[in-house]
């Protein structure tokens, strides 16, 4: 491949740990040949494996903890933005990045598949070579059909490409973010007018109810809540509702109104210096929620989202 002047998203199956460093030593140390910048999000055996046989090169590639990195998918797209910035400041005209995803518990599969989706969209003109593992030997089949539907390009592929693959948008519409589960009835049902200022009251104190500190990520919790029902007043419908569910050691949170909701599946993913209007409070709050979700039936549009007490 020639100089990187855009992206290019390879989904990489390995059934065997020799396999995985057949097809990505000789990948890393290309990219180490040309002066790109080397990071690698992987498992722990995996970054072994890699040390081991890079050998003394291995001192040149970023290694990136997989369990620390991917724990919320926008704060992940927006610790790539940094790093490719940062890359670039140095002076590397492109990157190589072996991301393998965490995909966790099965609760959260489609939530990382679609960031792999997103990926293709928020980074489309990075200079940017990225490869994710992905380990047949302990991935479910889904998330590896699914993987195909994702990555425009397979490493090591058979011949003809990959005619699975399906565009952020079509795809992110098509596979929904599964609502942040609840169990039982809400702790507070509440009607709200336009003021910020009053959600974020009813919110702390169901918080404060459960036993949260007074700052903190008590903080956070509020921000969030002030982000979702700014925007649901000013780009949402006339009537609003909230709903909140506590579920130790979670707040469950769903802000509802009656517009139409975003005509964007991309937006809250885009870094803010890319959004589209009504954007930057769905950016915050997927960074900081563990887990978030928008959905659109009945002539709702519902934001529901869980942050855990520390």
């Amino acid at each position: 491949m020639g100089m990187q002047d855009q992206l290019t998203h390879d989904a990489f199956f390995y059934g065997t740990d020799a396999r995985f460093t057949d097809v990505l030593v000789p990948f890393v140390r290309d990219g180490l040949q040309r002066d790109d910048a080397v990071m690698a999000a992987v498992t722990h055996n995996n970054a072994g494996l890699l040390r081991d046989a890079l050998g003394q090169a291995a001192t040149a590639v970023q290694f990136i903890d997989r369990d620390e990195w991917y724990q919320r998918p926008a704060r992940t797209i927006a610790g790539w933005g940094r790093l490719l910035a940062d890359a670039t400041s140095r002076g590397h005209e492109a990157v190589r990045i072996i991301g393998e995803v965490g995909f966790g518990p099965p609760a959260r599969h489609t939530t990382w598949t679609r960031y792999e989706s997103v990926v293709n969209a928020v980074f489309a003109d990075a200079p940017a070579w990225i490869v994710c593992p992905y380990d047949t030997r302990v991935l479910p089949g889904a998330v590896l059909a699914d993987a195909r539907r994702t990555h425009p390009t397979l490493t090591a592929a058979e011949p003809g490409g990959n005619t699975a693959y399906r565009p952020p948008a079509e795809f992110l519409d098509a596979v929904p973010e599964p609502m942040p589960p609840v169990d039982g009835p809400p702790a507070l049902v509440a009607t709200l007018g336009d003021s910020v200022a009053d959600a974020r009251w009813l919110v702390g104190r169901v918080a404060a109810e459960h036993g949260w500190p007074d700052a903190g990520r008590l903080d956070e919790l509020l921000l969030v809540t002030s982000e979702i029902v700014a925007n649901a007043v000013l780009h949402g419908g006339t009537r609003r509702e909230l709903r909140v569910w506590a579920a130790d050691p979670a707040l469950v949170c769903e802000i509802a109104d009656d517009g139409p909701g975003p005509a964007d599946p991309l937006v809250g993913y885009r870094p803010p210096a890319e959004l589209l209007i009504g954007g930057r409070g769905l950016w915050i709050a997927r960074q900081l929620s563990e887990a978030l979700a928008v959905s659109h039936d009945d002539g709702w549009t519902r934001v529901r989202y869980a942050l855990r007490r520390p």
